[in-house]
């Protein structure tokens, strides 16, 4: 019984250091805010680098609009970020005088404590002197008790007054984080301002842009024709290259059946849209899956200009065209990374698309399409963030653009949620 207790004290011990270690290893919410802030500002910055290269020509382009549309909804967040970082600041700012309140509250308790015991002792009649007070005893019996009684006294009213000091040095640290943090406050009330100044300044241009667009409705309307006959063209052919991988595989399936059993006939069939993998590639696929939110993005800087499904078109009445990925806006010559470990399928140049790379992992694949460079080739094996490749500029307006995409099987995902922030 002895031992089966010892063991459960053990596994309880073990449990709470575990959770206070796990708890510890996570980011607080005070982190969280600030990395959030960070990455808002990053986009912001991305957006800029994009405009700036971009409004040289003075044509101005869906883009562009596209770019400023981002730019105004990451400041937005942004500011909401700041005022949540308000908010966290003021309630602890209550909490600190809530505790110094109570600190105060120790100390006058202590202290009345204190000078009640003095009182007490002076009503006792206990002499100043404590020399003259052991001498007066009447036998060496009586000086050694009061010796002890001395002793302890003093003993006690040096604890009290330590812990007076300790309690009003306890009080002096709160005091210093209320005023480091009503400093803090007030840097972000200023963050605030400047960035509400900042998105009014967006949104006029925003507005003034969208409303230049509308002037040029019937070349949208051609662009926006000319872009549909690009995607679907790019989507028809990710199609046909996952197909022809499918047709691989059943036949590769087919002839090792036929070689383990002579004498078999095996159907390989067109009509399954699904593969059927090997151990390693159903390994890579649950691997895949299994960073769903985590895989990093496809550049190191971007921003999604559109994203996954059907985007209005700004500058046009309810106009609407659909995209099978995302579209990342990136600043120049920006470099095209893995997401994950993988073998590519095929690269491949779509007019309208430039270099497109396909990466399959397992039952999963990556396309990366609008590149100008390309540094793998079928059959490579690539390792997660490992360079493939550069983004196009548009050589009419200097716009930089992948378009990223995300099959499983033969179905287009959004890319959107599985990657990290």
């Amino acid at each position: 019984m002895r031992a089966w207790s010892s063991k459960k004290a053990f596994w309880m011990l073990a449990l709470v250091g575990l959770s206070l270690t796990l708890a510890a290893q996570q980011p607080t919410q005070k982190e969280k805010l600030e990395q959030r802030k960070t990455q808002l500002q990053d986009e912001i910055d991305v957006a800029n680098s994009i405009l700036k290269k971009t409004q040289k020509d003075k044509e101005l382009t869906l883009s562009q609009v596209r770019a400023l549309d981002k730019k105004v909804r990451a400041r937005e967040e942004l500011i909401r970020t700041v005022q949540q970082q308000i908010g966290n600041s003021d309630r602890e700012i209550r909490r600190q005088k809530n505790e110094i309140a109570r600190l105060d509250g120790e100390i006058k308790t202590l202290k009345e404590k204190y000078a009640g015991m003095i009182r007490e002792a002076q009503k006792r009649g206990t002499p100043s002197s404590a020399l003259a007070f052991v001498f007066a005893s009447d036998d060496l019996q009586q000086a050694l008790k009061r010796l002890y009684f001395l002793r302890q006294y003093s003993g006690f009213r040096q604890t009290q007054v330590e812990e007076i000091k300790a309690l009003q040095a306890e009080k002096a640290k709160v005091i210093a984080g209320i005023e480091a943090e009503q400093g803090r406050k007030r840097q972000l009330l200023g963050q605030e301002l400047a960035q509400k100044q900042e998105l009014v300044a967006e949104k006029s241009e925003q507005e003034a842009a969208v409303a230049k667009l509308k002037k040029k409705e019937s070349q949208i309307a051609t662009d926006i024709k000319k872009k549909r006959s690009e995607l679907q063209k790019l989507e028809k052919q990710i199609q046909k290259i996952i197909q022809d991988e499918l047709r691989r595989q059943r036949e590769a399936a087919r002839k090792q059946a036929e070689a383990q059993n002579p004498g078999s006939t095996t159907e390989s069939g067109t009509s399954s849209t699904y593969f059927a993998l090997t151990p390693e590639g159903a390994a890579l696929a649950k691997d895949f899956a299994s960073n769903k939110g985590k895989l990093p993005w496809p550049v190191e800087r971007g921003i999604i200009t559109q994203n996954f499904g059907e985007n209005p078109v700004p500058g046009t009445s309810g106009v609407t065209i659909k995209n099978p990925g995302v579209d990342i806006g990136t600043p120049s010559k920006s470099g095209v990374r893995a997401v994950f470990n993988g073998e590519v399928s095929t690269v491949v140049r779509i007019p309208g698309a430039n270099r497109v790379v396909l990466i399959r992992h397992g039952n999963y694949f990556t396309v990366y399409s609008n590149l100008e460079e390309v540094y793998v080739k079928t059959g490579d094996k690539v390792t997660t963030k490992q360079s493939i490749g550069k983004v196009a500029a548009d050589p009419e307006t200097g716009e930089s653009t992948l378009h990223f995409e995300l099959w499983m099987d033969t179905n287009n995902q959004d890319p959107k949620p599985w990657l990290g922030r």
